[in-house]
Protein backbone atom coordinates (compact mmCIF):
# COMPACT_ATOMS: atom_id res chain seq x y z
CA UNK A 1 0.00 0.00 0.00
CA UNK A 2 1.28 3.45 -0.90
CA UNK A 3 2.15 6.11 1.69
CA UNK A 4 1.29 9.76 1.28
CA UNK A 5 3.92 12.44 0.91
CA UNK A 6 3.74 15.83 2.58
CA UNK A 7 2.83 17.48 -0.73
CA UNK A 8 -0.12 15.23 -1.62
CA UNK A 9 -3.79 15.08 -0.68
CA UNK A 10 -5.89 11.95 -0.45
CA UNK A 11 -8.85 12.03 -2.84
CA UNK A 12 -11.77 9.72 -3.54
CA UNK A 13 -13.48 9.48 -6.92
CA UNK A 14 -15.31 7.14 -9.22
CA UNK A 15 -12.94 6.29 -12.05
CA UNK A 16 -13.09 4.37 -15.33
CA UNK A 17 -9.98 2.37 -16.13
CA UNK A 18 -8.75 3.62 -19.52
CA UNK A 19 -5.32 2.04 -19.92
CA UNK A 20 -3.02 -0.39 -18.10
CA UNK A 21 0.70 -0.49 -18.83
CA UNK A 22 3.46 -2.53 -17.19
CA UNK A 23 5.80 -0.52 -14.95
CA UNK A 24 7.89 -3.39 -13.68
CA UNK A 25 7.52 -7.17 -13.43
CA UNK A 26 4.92 -6.80 -10.69
CA UNK A 27 3.61 -3.25 -11.04
CA UNK A 28 1.31 -1.29 -13.35
CA UNK A 29 0.80 2.25 -14.53
CA UNK A 30 -2.97 2.76 -14.72
CA UNK A 31 -4.75 5.67 -16.42
CA UNK A 32 -8.22 6.56 -15.16
CA UNK A 33 -10.95 9.00 -16.10
CA UNK A 34 -12.65 10.74 -13.18
CA UNK A 35 -15.50 13.29 -13.27
CA UNK A 36 -13.83 15.86 -11.04
CA UNK A 37 -10.11 15.45 -11.68
CA UNK A 38 -10.13 14.54 -15.37
CA UNK A 39 -7.49 12.04 -16.42
CA UNK A 40 -5.55 10.58 -13.51
CA UNK A 41 -2.48 8.36 -13.82
CA UNK A 42 -1.48 6.17 -10.87
CA UNK A 43 1.29 3.69 -10.19
CA UNK A 44 0.07 0.41 -8.66
CA UNK A 45 3.09 -1.21 -7.04
CA UNK A 46 3.00 -4.96 -6.60
CA UNK A 47 -0.26 -5.25 -8.54
CA UNK A 48 0.69 -8.65 -10.00
CA UNK A 49 1.92 -10.27 -6.81
CA UNK A 50 -0.04 -13.28 -5.61
CA UNK A 51 -1.15 -11.63 -2.37
CA UNK A 52 -1.67 -8.12 -3.72
CA UNK A 53 -4.73 -6.28 -2.43
CA UNK A 54 -5.23 -4.98 -5.99
CA UNK A 55 -5.64 -8.36 -7.71
CA UNK A 56 -8.98 -8.41 -9.54
CA UNK A 57 -9.88 -4.92 -8.33
CA UNK A 58 -9.41 -3.15 -11.68
CA UNK A 59 -9.36 -3.97 -15.38
CA UNK A 60 -9.94 -2.18 -18.65
CA UNK A 61 -13.41 -0.53 -18.79
CA UNK A 62 -14.12 -1.18 -15.09
CA UNK A 63 -15.66 1.65 -13.10
CA UNK A 64 -14.02 1.70 -9.67
CA UNK A 65 -14.03 3.66 -6.46
CA UNK A 66 -10.53 5.09 -6.36
CA UNK A 67 -8.57 6.41 -3.39
CA UNK A 68 -5.34 8.12 -4.39
CA UNK A 69 -2.81 10.62 -3.17
CA UNK A 70 -3.08 13.60 -5.50
CA UNK A 71 0.12 15.51 -5.95
CA UNK A 72 0.07 19.28 -6.06
CA UNK A 73 1.83 19.07 -9.41
CA UNK A 74 0.28 16.86 -12.05
CA UNK A 75 2.10 13.65 -12.83
CA UNK A 76 1.88 10.05 -11.66
CA UNK A 77 -0.09 9.81 -8.43
CA UNK A 78 0.15 7.16 -5.72
CA UNK A 79 -2.83 4.86 -5.29
CA UNK A 80 -4.12 3.84 -1.88
CA UNK A 81 -7.12 1.63 -2.65
CA UNK A 82 -9.56 0.78 -5.42
CA UNK A 83 -12.49 -1.57 -5.73
CA UNK A 84 -14.88 -2.24 -8.63
CA UNK A 85 -18.41 -0.89 -8.68
CA UNK A 86 -19.21 -1.85 -12.29
CA UNK A 87 -17.16 -4.61 -13.94
CA UNK A 88 -19.11 -4.92 -17.23
CA UNK A 89 -18.35 -8.63 -17.48
CA UNK A 90 -20.40 -9.19 -20.70
CA UNK A 91 -17.72 -7.21 -22.57
CA UNK A 92 -15.40 -10.20 -22.09
CA UNK A 93 -17.82 -12.45 -23.98
CA UNK A 94 -17.73 -10.54 -27.29
CA UNK A 95 -14.47 -9.82 -29.10
CA UNK A 96 -16.10 -7.04 -31.11
CA UNK A 97 -17.57 -5.34 -28.03
CA UNK A 98 -14.35 -5.66 -26.04
CA UNK A 99 -12.26 -4.34 -28.95
CA UNK A 100 -14.53 -1.32 -29.40
CA UNK A 101 -14.54 -0.68 -25.64
CA UNK A 102 -10.73 -0.71 -25.65
CA UNK A 103 -10.67 1.72 -28.58
CA UNK A 104 -13.08 4.13 -26.88
CA UNK A 105 -11.06 4.03 -23.67
CA UNK A 106 -7.82 4.65 -25.55
CA UNK A 107 -9.30 7.49 -27.59
CA UNK A 108 -10.62 9.11 -24.42
CA UNK A 109 -7.24 8.77 -22.72
CA UNK A 110 -5.53 10.56 -25.61
CA UNK A 111 -8.19 13.30 -25.83
CA UNK A 112 -8.49 14.32 -22.18
CA UNK A 113 -6.18 16.02 -19.69
CA UNK A 114 -5.67 16.01 -15.95
CA UNK A 115 -6.82 18.53 -13.35
CA UNK A 116 -9.92 19.41 -15.35
CA UNK A 117 -13.61 18.79 -14.70
CA UNK A 118 -14.66 15.97 -17.01
CA UNK A 119 -18.13 14.98 -15.86
CA UNK A 120 -19.59 15.12 -19.37
CA UNK A 121 -16.91 12.89 -20.87
CA UNK A 122 -17.19 10.52 -17.89
CA UNK A 123 -20.94 10.16 -18.43
CA UNK A 124 -20.48 9.70 -22.18
CA UNK A 125 -17.94 6.91 -21.75
CA UNK A 126 -19.98 5.26 -18.99
CA UNK A 127 -23.07 5.27 -21.21
CA UNK A 128 -21.16 3.87 -24.17
CA UNK A 129 -19.48 1.09 -22.16
CA UNK A 130 -22.77 0.14 -20.50
CA UNK A 131 -24.45 -0.08 -23.91
CA UNK A 132 -21.67 -2.29 -25.28
CA UNK A 133 -21.92 -4.57 -22.25
CA UNK A 134 -25.71 -4.79 -22.14
CA UNK A 135 -26.58 -5.27 -25.81
CA UNK A 136 -25.00 -5.39 -29.23
CA UNK A 137 -25.32 -2.13 -31.20
CA UNK A 138 -27.50 -2.26 -34.29
CA UNK A 139 -24.72 -0.54 -36.21
CA UNK A 140 -21.22 -0.98 -34.78
CA UNK A 141 -19.71 1.65 -37.07
CA UNK A 142 -22.48 4.13 -36.31
CA UNK A 143 -21.79 3.58 -32.61
CA UNK A 144 -18.11 4.48 -33.05
CA UNK A 145 -18.85 7.60 -35.11
CA UNK A 146 -21.50 8.73 -32.62
CA UNK A 147 -18.99 8.47 -29.77
CA UNK A 148 -16.24 10.27 -31.68
CA UNK A 149 -18.63 13.11 -32.54
CA UNK A 150 -19.85 13.62 -28.98
CA UNK A 151 -16.34 13.38 -27.56
CA UNK A 152 -15.30 16.27 -29.83
CA UNK A 153 -18.25 18.31 -28.58
CA UNK A 154 -17.47 17.68 -24.91
CA UNK A 155 -13.77 18.55 -25.16
CA UNK A 156 -14.54 21.74 -27.08
CA UNK A 157 -13.38 20.74 -30.56
CA UNK A 158 -16.69 20.24 -32.36
CA UNK A 159 -16.49 21.62 -35.94
CA UNK A 160 -18.61 24.66 -36.75
CA UNK A 161 -20.97 23.36 -39.46
CA UNK A 162 -22.80 26.64 -40.06
CA UNK A 163 -23.20 27.49 -43.75
CA UNK A 164 -22.81 30.92 -45.31
CA UNK A 165 -26.01 31.87 -47.22
CA UNK A 166 -23.89 33.58 -49.87
CA UNK A 167 -21.19 30.98 -50.53
CA UNK A 168 -22.87 27.70 -49.61
CA UNK A 169 -25.98 26.84 -51.59
CA UNK A 170 -27.74 23.66 -52.58
CA UNK A 171 -26.45 24.15 -56.13
CA UNK A 172 -22.92 23.54 -54.83
CA UNK A 173 -23.04 20.39 -52.68
CA UNK A 174 -19.26 20.36 -52.04
CA UNK A 175 -17.85 22.85 -49.54
CA UNK A 176 -14.29 23.69 -48.58
CA UNK A 177 -13.62 23.16 -44.87
CA UNK A 178 -10.71 24.84 -43.07
CA UNK A 179 -9.08 22.54 -40.53
CA UNK A 180 -7.25 25.29 -38.57
CA UNK A 181 -10.39 27.41 -38.07
CA UNK A 182 -12.75 24.45 -37.82
CA UNK A 183 -15.34 25.98 -40.16
CA UNK A 184 -16.28 26.31 -43.81
CA UNK A 185 -14.37 28.69 -46.06
CA UNK A 186 -16.36 31.69 -47.28
CA UNK A 187 -15.25 32.91 -50.71
CA UNK A 188 -16.72 36.40 -50.28
CA UNK A 189 -14.77 37.25 -47.14
CA UNK A 190 -11.43 39.04 -47.11
CA UNK A 191 -8.38 36.81 -47.01
CA UNK A 192 -9.92 34.18 -49.27
CA UNK A 193 -7.46 31.88 -50.91
CA UNK A 194 -4.84 32.35 -48.18
CA UNK A 195 -5.43 28.91 -46.66
CA UNK A 196 -2.79 26.30 -47.39
CA UNK A 197 -4.28 23.54 -49.57
CA UNK A 198 -3.17 20.83 -47.13
CA UNK A 199 -5.12 22.60 -44.37
CA UNK A 200 -8.42 22.25 -46.21
CA UNK A 201 -10.69 19.34 -47.07
CA UNK A 202 -13.71 19.04 -49.33
CA UNK A 203 -16.86 18.17 -47.40
CA UNK A 204 -20.08 17.04 -49.04
CA UNK A 205 -23.45 18.39 -47.95
CA UNK A 206 -24.57 14.86 -47.10
CA UNK A 207 -21.60 14.33 -44.76
CA UNK A 208 -22.32 17.64 -43.06
CA UNK A 209 -25.97 16.69 -42.47
CA UNK A 210 -25.00 13.27 -41.10
CA UNK A 211 -22.47 14.83 -38.72
CA UNK A 212 -25.14 17.25 -37.46
CA UNK A 213 -27.52 14.35 -36.85
CA UNK A 214 -24.78 12.50 -34.99
CA UNK A 215 -24.11 15.51 -32.79
CA UNK A 216 -27.80 15.97 -31.97
CA UNK A 217 -28.53 12.30 -31.27
CA UNK A 218 -28.73 11.35 -27.60
CA UNK A 219 -27.99 7.71 -28.49
CA UNK A 220 -26.27 5.88 -31.37
CA UNK A 221 -28.38 5.07 -34.41
CA UNK A 222 -27.97 2.93 -37.55
CA UNK A 223 -26.61 4.92 -40.49
CA UNK A 224 -29.03 4.65 -43.41
CA UNK A 225 -27.16 7.12 -45.62
CA UNK A 226 -25.37 5.98 -48.80
CA UNK A 227 -21.99 4.29 -48.36
CA UNK A 228 -20.27 7.31 -49.89
CA UNK A 229 -21.67 9.58 -47.15
CA UNK A 230 -20.69 7.19 -44.39
CA UNK A 231 -17.19 6.83 -45.85
CA UNK A 232 -16.97 10.61 -46.08
CA UNK A 233 -17.78 11.00 -42.38
CA UNK A 234 -15.26 8.31 -41.42
CA UNK A 235 -12.56 10.12 -43.38
CA UNK A 236 -13.46 13.59 -42.12
CA UNK A 237 -13.49 12.66 -38.42
CA UNK A 238 -10.16 10.85 -38.81
CA UNK A 239 -8.54 13.88 -40.46
CA UNK A 240 -10.05 16.24 -37.87
CA UNK A 241 -8.82 14.19 -34.90
CA UNK A 242 -5.35 13.89 -36.38
CA UNK A 243 -5.09 17.62 -37.13
CA UNK A 244 -6.43 19.04 -33.86
CA UNK A 245 -5.43 16.37 -31.33
CA UNK A 246 -2.40 14.88 -33.10
CA UNK A 247 -3.85 11.39 -32.75
CA UNK A 248 -2.37 8.53 -34.79
CA UNK A 249 -4.86 6.87 -37.09
CA UNK A 250 -3.34 3.37 -37.07
CA UNK A 251 -5.46 2.10 -34.17
CA UNK A 252 -8.57 3.69 -35.62
CA UNK A 253 -7.95 2.08 -39.01
CA UNK A 254 -7.59 -1.35 -37.39
CA UNK A 255 -10.81 -0.77 -35.44
CA UNK A 256 -12.67 0.25 -38.60
CA UNK A 257 -11.51 -2.90 -40.39
CA UNK A 258 -12.71 -5.06 -37.51
CA UNK A 259 -16.12 -3.42 -37.36
CA UNK A 260 -16.66 -3.53 -41.12
CA UNK A 261 -15.26 -7.05 -41.55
Amino acid sequence: METASSSSLIEKAQAICLQIHPWSKTSHIVTWLTPGFGKVTTVVKGACRAKSAFLGQYDLAYTCELLFYRREREGVHAIRECWPVCMREPLRLSWRASSLAAYLCGLTARSTVGAQESGGVFRLLSTALDALAEEKPQDWLGFLLWYETHLLRLIGFMPDLTLCPICHTEEHPWFRFSLPSGRFVCEHQSGRGTERPDNMVQLHQGVRKLLIRMGNASAPFPIADPDSVRTGLIRFLGIFYRFHLDLPLSERNVMLELLQG
